[in-house]
């Protein structure tokens, strides 16, 4: 999990959230109850509550997020390895995990969306032992496995493969909603009716 690193005796500021995490999190419905597990130094816990989510921030280790905590966010210090049933219960809107793997938990984030509630994966996958860590492959997802693990939900957008930034590596990441989907961020909806537009053009030239 990553932790604040001391430079001249004070803390760095947390990495960034990650562009799929932001790209993805306008699907999540307003106001919404919102899991991030293995929330780590909390880059996406200060996401979430900034969209006004209501959010469940999950990690071994919750002294980084300590900031964090409020009416809107509650801090659960657990370790997920332990072999304990799934204790984090269900009903959320939204379910997000990055740069986390632990292939025993997947069924059960499935199972704890609520109807509608949606589900944004990323983290890396074979191949990325080229580029660093981690290269155990109990830590890295073969290909199409997050197609596999969460094929009851639907599916909204889905990648593999290497990437550059924010540094070199091989990543796999879904966004996959529990029922059908009702409801596009805003950068597909202006893209669907845009293509829509360029078509009704093409027709009327053709008349």
């Amino acid at each position: 999990m990553l932790t604040p690193v001391l430079i001249n005796d004070r803390p760095e500021s947390p990495p960034p959230p990650s562009a799929w995490v932001r790209r993805f999190a306008p699907l999540i419905r307003p106001g919404g109850r919102v899991l991030d597990l293995a929330a780590g130094s909390g880059r996406h816990t200060r996401l979430l509550l900034d969209m006004g989510f209501r959010t469940v921030a999950v990690d071994r280790a919750v002294a980084p997020l300590g900031p964090l905590a409020g009416p809107r966010c509650e801090l659960r210090k657990i370790d997920l390895e332990d072999g304990a049933p799934w204790p984090l219960g269900g009903d959320y809107d939204g379910i997000v995990v990055t740069n986390y793997l632990h292939r025993p938990l997947l069924p059960d984030i499935g199972r704890a969306l609520a109807p509608g509630g949606v589900l944004i994966y990323e983290t890396f996958a074979l191949g990325n032992e080229r580029f660093g860590s981690p290269r155990n492959p109990d830590f890295l997802l073969r290909p199409g496995e997050l197609l596999a693990a969460f094929s009851g939900l639907t599916v909204t957008a889905f990648e593999q493969g290497e990437v550059g930034a924010p540094r070199p590596a091989v990543i796999q990441r879904i966004v996959a909603v529990r029922g059908p989907v009702d409801r596009l961020p805003g950068y597909l909806r202006n893209l669907k009716m845009m293509r829509r537009g360029s078509a009704g053009c093409s027709r009327r030239s053709g008349e």
